[in-house]
């Protein structure tokens, strides 16, 4: 890393060495020879040509498909798999020896068109197949899988190396976690279960108050045509995203006493919201896909939780409404589900109104379907994610200005407007616990003109002098 003490930022204000050249009050530098730039485009035509013998990704998977085919004699199924070959796509037939046939009479049990370099990744450990089968699909339907989703899956697990086992279900009668006011209770049940439940973590007014902001905020979104919508193809559930935006409730609720509880203990005092957002499940939802919260972590890492979330119940939460399905457990080791969309064997997660729900980023969990016929299921979400972990929100660019005036700092710590050692600093800065703004007037290019980079025209005449438009001050940047 590259970084500047401090000490030696403060001789050199704007990190420009003192020299013969002055300033105009309409920035540009007197004394500075003007030349007139070449035109040229470094980079889009450069002579540079890569002399590499690495083979075509299409051929490398296929000879990934080969080795693993010994892996797949418990898959039992054809699988039709389109990665792109010219001669088009092969068929995996596993129902005896597992053979690879460049044709196929019938309909396989599977259908699956992926990028070739996907199936690379799988066998070097570096894609969980339950997110790299599907994540193309929000943007191209043609990548998803048809047919037995099953077989797509078992047969990725068999390229990698370390093939899953599927989540066992509770026995009959073993102990689960319900809602507790005992906080180390919770706390011994998140570590063995992935998930605690406590008790009365809002009173019946906040839960009314909430309930209440939610609901409103939900009708205004539709009717201003701006709702996001999920739960199957009509999309019966509503998402509310950045509900820091959406109200005071919101702001205030980053406040509560839960989240210093079980948070920084567990992710350490930098912890970031990765994302804040509301869910609210209707009746004729179907269940959302079994998932972990750090599934878009990759490469897939078992053996550490990054993440933490805090689901606030808005309502009574039963098995029936769309209470959150879990396996309990399923947070250690190589465990993942066969099928993600078949939701056999959990459980859900129920609870008062009022009940917080809080559980660890590797429990296979998911949205649960509600078979009521009237009234809706809402729930706010709080995930927080350990401090180098990219947010899921960019509050930079999402906090309304007016919302973010208002922020405390620690709520401004938490929505990542804090360093952490040597991360989220501002021009170098990277001493932990320093409290930043965005800079109006970085520092550009003091030099003189270039072919490539014209002196910058709009620098301020007081940049030279050591004026900023923030500086550090203390422990905050204003």
């Amino acid at each position: 890393m590259n970084a500047s003490r401090p000490s030696e930022a403060v001789n050199h204000p704007n990190g420009v060495t003192n020299g013969s050249h002055t300033v105009a009050t309409n920035g540009i530098a007197n004394g500075m020879k003007s030349f007139p730039t070449s035109g040229l485009r470094y980079g889009m035509f450069s002579n540079w040509k890569p002399h590499s013998k690495k083979k075509d990704d299409r051929e490398e998977a296929l000879e990934v498909i080969r080795n693993g085919l010994p892996k797949m004699t418990r898959v039992k199924a054809v699988l039709g798999l389109d990665i792109g070959l010219e001669s088009g796509p092969i068929y995996i037939d596993t129902r005896e020896e597992p053979r690879i046939l460049q044709k196929f009479d019938g309909e396989p049990d599977c259908r699956v068109k992926i990028k070739p370099r996907y199936i690379i990744a799988f066998a070097q450990g570096l894609l969980e197949p339950r997110f790299a089968l599907f994540k193309d699909g929000f943007f191209d339907e043609s990548t998803l899988p048809k047919g037995d989703i099953k077989v797509a899956v078992k047969f990725a697990d068999a390229l990698c190396p370390v093939d899953p086992v599927h989540p066992a279900s509770p026995k009959p009668g073993a102990r689960l976690p319900t809602p507790t006011e005992d906080i180390d209770q919770v706390r011994r049940d998140l570590k063995e279960f992935g998930y605690g439940l406590v008790k009365n973590a809002l009173t019946r007014d906040q839960v009314d108050v909430l309930a209440e902001a939610i609901r409103q905020q939900g009708c205004g979104e539709v009717e201003a045509g701006v709702a996001a919508r999920d739960g199957g193809p009509n999309g019966p559930n509503q998402r509310i995203w950045t509900l820091i935006n959406k109200g005071q409730e919101f702001l205030d609720l980053l406040e509560h006493p839960l989240i210093d509880e079980v948070i920084p203990e567990n992710l350490g005092d930098h912890f970031l919201v990765h994302s804040y957002s509301a869910n609210i499940a209707r009746p004729g939802n179907t269940p959302m896909m079994l998932h972990t919260d750090q599934v878009g972590i990759q490469p897939p890492v078992r053996n550490v939780y990054f993440g933490i979330n805090i689901m606030w119940f808005l309502t009574d939460v039963t098995a029936e409404n769309g209470g959150t399905r879990v396996f309990p457990g399923s947070h250690l080791g190589a465990i993942a589900p066969d099928d993600p969309f078949n939701i056999d064997g959990t459980v859900a997660a129920e609870g008062p109104a009022g009940t917080a729900l809080v559980f660890e980023s590797r429990l296979w969990h998911a949205t649960g379907p509600n078979r009521m016929t009237s009234g809706e299921r809402p729930v706010i979400l709080m995930f927080f994610m350990r401090s180098f972990i990219r947010q899921q929100e960019n509050n930079f660019l999402s906090i309304r200005p007016e919302v973010e005036a208002t922020m405390s700092d620690r709520v401004r710590r938490m929505m990542g407007w804090c360093t952490d050692g040597a991360f989220g600093g501002i021009e170098g800065e990277i001493r932990e616990g320093q409290f930043v703004k965005k800079i109006a007037n970085p520092v550009g290019p003091f030099r003189d003109s270039h072919r490539y980079t014209p002196f910058r025209m709009d620098t301020r005449a007081n940049a030279a002098s050591g004026v900023r438009t923030a500086e550090l001050v203390g422990n905050r940047a204003i």
